[in-house]
């Protein structure tokens, strides 16, 4: 059979459904980086609703709305750290719980900590001065003052306010809501690329997102079959 009898031209060649699926998956593909984006926007939605309230009734602040910085009064925000830390040691009515030695308690949380270091893990007291139940906390915040251009003490100022979010959350959990969450997010707008959660809750994948997710992926493979 000639080119002309199987329905075709050397400007026009026969198409089918064969020539069509290629085409079909490439303008999936296209749409799939929009898609991934529009449904992780939905799964976190969904799981910021299904855990607005945590511990005592108390709302969880998510904004990062603390940061107050007066050119007029500089300070520095990880001197701040510390003295919350110190006065919530001082003032019996910065913490609602019993007297059951948390202070001590945290102290010992922080000092046995880690952080990151010169090619390895070490020591949090590399930056801690002073943890007690009497003086309070002291950091050594001028080991930390090239954080926006010292990569390493940049990982070393986020791994110390990750390290106080864990002790706090387990020994003063309280005041994470309110006085630390807006502590730690002023210290944490100095940190390039850090990922501290000052909030210190722990981030579920919540059902709602789990069956947003699979519901659109069920549509989108479906339409694309």
């Amino acid at each position: 059979a000639t080119l002309a009898q199987a329905g075709g031209s050397k400007l026009n060649p026969p198409t089918s459904d064969l020539c069509r699926q290629p085409v079909t998956a490439l303008m999936a593909a296209r749409q799939l980086p929009a898609l991934l984006a529009a449904l992780l926007a939905a799964s976190s939605a969904a799981s910021d609703a299904g855990h607005g309230d945590a511990g005592h009734g108390t709302a969880v602040v998510t904004g990062n709305s603390a940061h107050t910085y007066d050119p007029d009064h500089p300070s520095e925000p990880f001197d701040d750290v510390a003295k919350m830390v110190t006065t919530m040691f001082s003032d019996d009515s910065a913490v609602d719980r019993r007297e059951d030695g948390w202070r001590g308690g945290f102290c010992s949380c922080v000092e046995n900590g880690h952080i990151s270091s010169w090619y390895q893990y070490a020591s949090a007291m590399y930056l801690i001065d002073t943890c007690n139940p009497t003086a309070g906390l002291v950091l050594r915040s001028g080991h930390l003052q090239d954080r926006h251009i010292e990569p390493l003490q940049g990982m070393m100022a986020c791994d110390t306010l990750k390290l106080i979010s864990y002790c706090l959350s387990h020994h003063a959990p309280d005041v994470i809501p309110g006085s630390w969450k807006d502590t730690c997010s002023n210290a944490h707008y100095t940190v390039p690329a850090c990922d501290v959660d000052c909030n210190a809750a722990v981030q579920h994948f919540g059902l709602p997102g789990f069956a947003v997710l699979a519901t659109a992926f069920s549509a989108f493979f479906g339409f694309s079959a």
